[in-house]
């Protein structure tokens, strides 16, 4: 019986929509974009739940925002701080020995390199202030337990205070942080919440932002369904499964569940 009535939720809209008491069917994903940007963000903090080895082969998120959605911030955006930084090899074993934990616990596709180049270089060529973070020596040390192995909280912590301070940075410089020159944020679906979890509080830059901003802080998570459909904290929101149900029903979903916070469903990508 289970099964049955999951099957017909996902074949109904209108159930869908009946148990997501936040969500907006739109047009496209461009479409919800334009509405997220009616709420006139001095900084757009934009999250990523990333694709992993091993998942369905369809379109990762930042290859969606860089395609169908970075196009309608064009004139608008001034600056960008990436989640990323570059190897240099200066730091010896510590570096060689974060970075393979990084990657192991990530579990990153090689793809996600190319990925996050192509965004950068479509943004450089809008005429947008570009920046990564700088991870030093200690810093690499820092992300590393006794054992060697990445300290995932220590990892999470040095993470939202480099993209934090970065974009006080770009702030104080005035290269953008203002509705009129928007200062983009690309990383992870957790430092960006406006309204994290208690157990996440610590990793997130959002409230700080939020408030040296004067609350013009607009968090957008993208959400490819191939990818969230079993994520442990998602699926304990009352709104999540009428929101997936939409998605396979092949619905742009737009989930509002905070004042200033969004989520973008992507529509479930058909199978050939």
């Amino acid at each position: 019986m289970s099964v049955l009535v999951f099957f017909l939720l996902a074949a109904a809209p209108d159930a869908g929509m009946a148990a997501c008491a936040p969500c907006s069917v739109v047009a496209s994903p461009r479409v919800a974009f334009q509405r997220v940007l009616e709420r006139k963000p001095a900084i757009l903090a934009v999250g990523e739940y990333h694709e992993v080895k091993g998942a369905p082969r369809v379109p990762s998120a930042i290859a969606r925002f860089t395609k169908d959605l970075l196009p309608a911030l064009e004139g608008k955006v001034t600056s960008l701080v990436v989640e990323t930084w570059m190897l240099n090899g200066r730091c010896g074993a510590a570096e060689r020995q974060a970075t393979a934990a990084v990657a192991k616990t990530t579990q990153r596709p090689d793809s996600t390199e190319d990925e996050v180049t192509g965004l950068l270089d479509r943004t450089y060529a809008m005429g947008v202030k570009n920046h990564i973070l700088v991870i030093d020596c200690d810093d690499y040390r820092s992300m590393l337990d006794d054992a060697g192995e990445l300290d995932g909280e220590a990892s999470l912590l040095l993470v939202r205070r480099k993209v934090e301070a970065k974009a006080l940075e770009v702030i104080e410089k005035e290269e953008g942080g203002t509705p009129e020159r928007v200062l983009l944020l690309y990383g992870g679906a957790i430092h960006n919440d406006l309204e994290p979890l208690p157990e996440w509080r610590p990793y997130s830059f959002g409230p700080s932002l939020s408030r040296e901003t004067g609350g013009h802080v607009v968090e957008l998570d993208l959400l490819v369904p191939e990818y969230v459909e079993a994520d442990e904290d998602l699926v304990k929101e009352p709104w999540f499964q009428g929101a997936l149900a939409l998605s396979k029903a092949g619905k742009t979903v737009l989930i509002n569940p905070h004042p200033d916070v969004y989520l973008l469903l992507f529509p479930r990508t058909k199978k050939r």
